[in-house]
């Protein structure tokens, strides 16, 4: 095996590593994140004790829905390229003439194309729609279920942290926007 081929493998099982660490570090702030939530609305009654401070509460969930669209980016750009490493890989060692390997069904290809939201079949994609958009609703109906708690001892001050939070939140989504879009591997001849 030429160094080159070395090389690439050696890229490719590190970006394969990371891919895989970064879906655990994901699903476990989804369950910090869910735990936060139920936690504070469980003692909902009780956040008066709080005061002004109850407008602090949807602060930690904003962010965690910043982190997570950084992690959906950093997918996409470990997919596009495992998929390149992928592509290198196979053309190395697949002979020029005699059957040649399915693609389609091997690898990264095979799990873009069943999960990524622009390749994926139309009820795959259908659940991946609800399943981020839920988390959104959740998250923005949190935010003003946390305002409207804190309005009564913030009286008209409650605008500085409705402000912030719609800022946020409007970047927040941009940068979901950018990493979805980046999840289009089309480009790089993915699935």
């Amino acid at each position: 095996m030429s160094d080159r081929l070395h090389v690439l493998t050696a890229i490719y099982q590190s970006d394969r590593a990371d891919r895989s660490s970064n879906l655990t570090v994901s699903l476990a702030t989804m369950g910090a994140a869910v735990t936060y939530l139920v936690g504070t609305i469980a003692f909902y009654d009780k956040l008066d004790l709080l005061g002004w401070a109850i407008s602090l509460l949807p602060f930690p969930l904003i962010c965690v829905l910043a982190f997570q669209a950084q992690m959906v980016n950093l997918a996409a750009v470990r997919a596009r390229s495992i998929l390149i490493l992928e592509k290198a890989l196979l053309d190395a060692v697949e002979p020029p003439s005699g059957p040649h390997l399915d693609r389609v069904v091997l690898g990264v290809t095979a799990s873009e194309r069943a999960s990524n939201p622009h390749t994926a079949a139309r009820w795959q994609r259908a659940a991946t729609l609800i399943a981020y958009l839920g988390v959104g609703l959740i998250d923005v109906l949190y935010v003003v279920l946390m305002l409207v708690k804190a309005a009564q001892h913030l009286s008209a001050w409650i605008t500085v942290p409705a402000t912030v939070y719609s800022a946020l939140l409007i970047l927040v989504a941009l940068a979901w926007h950018h990493s979805v879009t980046n999840l289009d591997l089309s480009a790089v001849g993915g699935p």
